[in-house]
């Protein structure tokens, strides 16, 4: 799977500092004050993130969430441009992107005086917003298409501090023009904040236009790879897709054999690299 890595990315090469340098964001001078919420019990996430009971895959989210955090702040040389807006999205189904955005998420909500927003932009199979048992709550397809809802109507707080989620909403025909739309664009404005990084669960690329809707509206992308699954075609259009789009782009290899690690093994992070 690094060949497929290195010829889709032509071989591309990590940036080089000083022996025991680290990036390390810039942290936020003060605390985010919590969001306007709708009014219901906190959602059960956090049985549902595994980094809660795998100091392995904690690990492994550590070192994933590291250079996304630098480039949300602006501190990557590689890809000095800010932005708080992260989608994360794959090639094909089932390559366990939205396993990915809920541990990065609650791995992010760790980080002091940061808030995470996590919302379902996959419509279509609304994996995440299933897991969480919200399919029947008001969510964004609603939000998009009712100017009359706040975002205080559709944000849930949840049993993990300082990170909130938006489910997808009921199920329309007209999916992909709202996400596309202005009120889309004005809803992840309103969520600019210096404390706050906003993680959209998105369609795979090349199976939905809804996908690369969300890559027009996002700052960064990481896109997950199956090892042994993904090809060289796959991730070659993948990148081409997001060529004209102004997103920095990283690639997380995933379910990577991994020895020692028998209950996680399909579910494992080795890198990602831009």
């Amino acid at each position: 799977m690094s060949s497929i890595v290195e010829k889709a990315m032509g071989r591309s090469q990590p940036e080089r500092r000083p022996e025991g340098a680290t990036v390390v964001p810039a942290l936020p001078k003060s605390a985010p004050s919590r969001l306007p919420v709708a009014e219901r019990t906190p959602v059960a996430l956090r049985h549902l993130a595994m980094i809660e009971n795998s100091p392995i895959l904690a690990r492994d989210f550590r070192f994933l969430k590291r250079p996304v955090l630098a480039r949300v702040f602006g501190l990557s040389r590689s890809a000095p441009r800010a932005g708080n807006i992260v989608m994360l999205t794959s090639d094909l189904p089932h390559a366990g992107k939205s396993f990915v955005a809920l541990n990065l998420a609650a791995s992010m909500a760790s980080e002091q005086m940061t808030r995470v927003v996590l919302i379902d932009t996959d419509t279509a199979r609304r994996t995440l917003t299933m897991r969480l048992q919200l399919e029947s709550s008001p969510g964004l397809l609603d939000l998009l298409a009712d100017p009359a809802m706040q975002m205080s109507d559709v944000t849930m707080a949840t049993d993990v501090e300082s990170l909130y989620v938006i489910p997808a909403g009921r199920p329309r025909h007209d999916a992909t023009e709202l996400l596309a739309g202005q009120r889309m664009t004005q809803i992840l404005k309103s969520i600019e904040d210096p404390n706050t990084v906003v993680l959209l669960d998105c369609p795979p690329l090349l199976l939905s236009s809804e996908g690369r809707v969300m890559a027009d509206q996002a700052n960064h992308a990481l896109v997950v790879v199956e090892a042994g699954r993904s090809t060289v075609s796959d991730v070659s259009q993948v990148l081409q897709l997001l060529k004209g789009t102004a997103v920095t782009v990283s690639l997380v290899l995933n379910k990577a054999p991994a020895s020692g690690h028998a209950r996680y093994k399909d579910y494992y992070y080795p890198y990602s690299q831009e």
